[in-house]
């Protein structure tokens, strides 16, 4: 008896030998594989010049693809069979397809994002609720990388931004200025209207000879200690946050130069001799 389990140990050492050799070997290669094929994608110029998101989509799914047939081939490799596994599989449909199913749309959101082109690598999007906002990175397989204003990266499933309605800022190459500045009640209206309107004809980056994207400064509210007054102005797209920084410091300087008061939480006494 135990002659014969040393002979079948003999006998089996050097396929578990090989066994175990092809199991390092395809440890090793299949990353290298994968890289290779990264690479090819990456010097891919017609997919650079296309659209960078379809790029890093790609890249997304060879990595998926290469991961599970890398498992298929270190399941055959240890003796399990493909077929048995899939027939485990499919005994556990059910339970595997819940657990996919978010993922599975995520997949499928993806694709419809990269279809229809909302978004594209570069833009400035949000949710109409904020909770998402920043520069469009890429796209994966199942989430997008969206980098915020400070530095952080957000990772939203595909699913959020394919069903979600999202504000592409980046789409139209202008953007009006929507700004409200107050003034104190003393002040005339006109005087305030005319000071603004020479805040805007002095901001080189507002749009001043298109008669589609007209300057428009006219009194908003009536506040119980203030005026507001709104000011709307067209600029480009990539001017809007230095344009609006700018008139919000000029607004401060002209307003000091002819004597208009910006109110502010003060208390008044008036004594009764």
């Amino acid at each position: 008896m135990l002659e014969k389990l040393l002979v079948d140990l003999e006998n089996y050492l050097p396929l578990l030998a090989g066994k175990l050799v092809a199991f390092l070997l395809v440890c090793f290669i299949w990353p290298k594989i994968t890289k290779f094929l990264l690479k090819l994608l990456d010097k891919s110029r017609t997919l650079k010049n296309n659209d960078p998101l379809l790029l890093s989509f790609l890249k997304s799914l060879v990595k998926a693809i290469m991961y599970v047939i890398q498992a298929f081939v270190l399941i055959g490799i240890i003796g399990i069979k493909a077929t048995s596994l899939v027939t485990i599989l499919g005994t556990a449909g059910v339970a595997v397809g819940l657990a996919l199913q978010g993922s599975l749309a995520n997949l499928a959101s993806g694709i419809l994002i990269l279809f229809f082109k909302q978004v594209s690598k570069g833009d400035f999007v949000s949710s109409l609720d904020k909770t998402i906002e920043g520069t469009v990175e890429s796209i994966h397989i199942l989430y997008t990388v969206i980098k915020q204003a400070n530095g952080p990266l957000i990772f939203v499933p595909n699913n959020q931004i394919a069903n979600a309605s999202i504000i592409n800022y980046s789409r139209n190459p202008y953007r009006r200025l929507d700004l409200v500045y107050s003034s104190s009640y003393d002040v005339p209206v006109d005087k305030v209207i005319s000071v603004l309107h020479e805040v805007a004809n002095d901001e080189k980056r507002i749009i001043k000879d298109n008669p589609d994207m007209p300057i428009s400064i006219s009194l908003n509210k009536h506040n119980a200690s203030s005026l507001d007054y709104i000011f709307r102005a067209w600029v480009k797209k990539e001017d809007y946050l230095d344009a609006m920084f700018a008139c919000n410091a000029n607004v401060k300087k002209y307003f000091d130069q002819n004597n208009i008061e910006i109110p502010y939480n003060k208390l008044d006494l008036y004594m009764k001799k």
